[in-house]
């Protein structure tokens, strides 16, 4: 859940504050009758400067507001760190729960929530990705469908790769001083394990995935048993 104040109701949106900035929330028939003032709501953020003509955070609620006490709760084991699932999860209003080592949201999404375990559990999928251009990346570290490629950096600029990603042609490069700053070379190749649903979903797929030439390949005899 997360804390908004209701300010002002426009025609087809609340003026709100979340935190110290402005934010919207979405009028439709879960929040026809949210009133003004501080309430703890379960929402999801559809932020779409094209969509909503605005920079602003665009918010819509998940439930009823009447329904938006409900305390039961459902929680969900993501498996593999993967950062589009992390977004998905603190959209849908998630914390994350390290005594349970899973995500904690509240019963009434649950929907939602077993429609992302779905996704997650589909058939793992053994796929190469080859990239036909040279990539850099200097802001987030570098990912397939969410999953991070790069575990750790040696000091002498030597690359560990997470459990299950492996380098079969090319190079990947992370400055020592900044893992953050990667680069993997033109004609570079690598295979990883990835669930068939995420495979399908735009929202799971990075913007340079259109220069990325992926197929499916033949599983290794060994089934991978993530450590996380």
């Amino acid at each position: 859940m997360q804390e908004f104040t209701v300010l002002e109701r426009k025609e087809a949106y609340f003026l709100c504050r979340k935190g110290t900035g402005h934010c919207r929330i979405i009028i439709d028939e879960n929040s026809q009758t949210l009133p003004l003032g501080t309430f703890m709501l379960h929402a999801e953020e559809i932020s779409d400067r094209y969509t909503h003509h605005a920079n602003d955070s665009v918010f819509r609620l998940l439930m009823p507001f009447e329904q938006q006490g409900n305390i039961d709760i459902c929680t969900l084991a993501t498996g593999r760190k993967n950062r589009f699932v992390y977004k998905r999860c603190l959209q849908l209003g998630g914390k994350w729960e390290p005594v349970l080592n899973e995500w904690v949201f509240s019963a009434a999404i649950k929907h939602e929530v077993d429609k992302l375990a779905e996704q997650l559990n589909s058939e793992l999928f053994y796929i190469e990705a080859t990239f036909n251009e040279t990539i850099k990346l200097t802001t987030e570290p570098l990912t397939l469908f969410g999953y991070p490629l790069v575990k750790s950096v040696g000091n002498n600029g030597k690359v560990f790769f997470n459990y299950g990603v492996k380098l079969t042609a090319g190079e990947i490069v992370c400055m020592p001083a900044d893992t953050l700053q990667t680069i993997i070379l033109a004609d570079s190749k690598v295979q990883l394990f990835v669930p068939k649903a995420i495979l399908e979903l735009p929202q799971f797929h990075e913007d340079f995935l259109c220069i990325v030439d992926i197929e499916k390949k033949r599983k290794p005899r060994k089934k991978p048993t993530f450590p996380w």
